[in-house]
Parts: structure tokens; C-alpha cells; sequence
């Protein structure tokens, strides 16, 4: 699913906690979308904002329907947009990335007399999650 452009159609404070605001954003394609959102980007009734609907990938993770203290959240507010409703801005936040290979370089040190002997001590260590990672690439 992408990111899409949404416009601003009601804004109401969280009575449960003040870091929270509950937004109705809405568009001719994509309807109306509650979204319980933090003090992050704050929005006005008629601003136009990014948002992730469900199903979208971002690098925090997939977006699921999730309840806010209560209320039901179907989506994420990205941030605010100049563009016109139900512009896809998928490629400007980096959303729906295909999965790719990557690899992960781990520095663990440890001791053995012998290679075979350090290799399994620093398995070991690895199974335990004891190392730094010191590099992540694309494949």
C-alpha cells in the first residue's frame, strides 16, 4: 500500500493523555482515516499531510491497525505536503521498498588455542548476541 496525500478534516485532543492528538483525514479516493498521532507534526483542520495506510512498508515496519489508548488508528502521519490529494508519495518518504539481500559484518573477539577453538567460542558469542555489528550493506 502507498503513501498518499490527505487532507485535514477534524482534529481533536486525546482525553486520556496531552502528547496525543486524534485526526480524521480524508480524500476522494481514499475516504475517511482516523489516525491517533503524537506532538511529532501537529496539523490544522485543512492542511494536507503524508500518510501511510495500511499495509505500507516503511523502515519502522509494516503499517497494521493498532488502538491508541482506546481509540483505533489506521495509519501513520508522516508529515505535511504540499500536493494535491491522493498524490502516491511513496518515493519521497521510501515506502514499499522491495525485500533485497543484504549482508552484516559482526566483530566479535574471543580466545582459543586453536582456530577451530576460537570459531566455536566466537559462535557462541555470536548465539548469545554478544558482538558489535560494524557494517550493513546492500547486496
Amino acid at each position: 500500500m502507498p503513501v498518499r496525500a490527505m487532507k485535514v478534516t477534524s482534529k481533536t485532543a486525546h482525553e486520556k493523555t496531552d502528547k496525543l492528538w486524534i485526526y480524521t483525514f480524508e480524500s476522494p479516493e481514499q475516504g475517511e482515516l482516523t489516525i491517533v498521532a503524537n506532538l511529532t507534526n501537529v496539523y490544522e483542520v485543512g492542511d494536507v499531510a503524508a500518510i501511510a495506510l495500511l499495509g505500507t512498508h516503511l523502515e519502522e515496519g509494516e503499517m497494521k491497525p493498532r488502538k491508541v489508548f482506546g481509540i483505533p488508528s489506521s495509519g501513520m502521519a508522516l508529515g505535511p505536503v504540499d500536493a494535491e490529494l491522493d498524490t502516491d508519495l511513496s518515493e519521497q518518504f521510501e515506502a514499499d521498498h522491495p525485500e533485497r539481500e543484504w549482508t552484516m559484518t559482526i566483530t566479535v573477539t574471543g580466545k582459543g588455542r586453536y582456530k577451530t577453538d576460537a570459531e566455536k567460542a566466537l559462535r557462541k558469542a555470536i548465539g548469545k548476541g554478544q558482538g558489535e555489528v560494524t557494517h550493513i550493506a546492500a547486496v
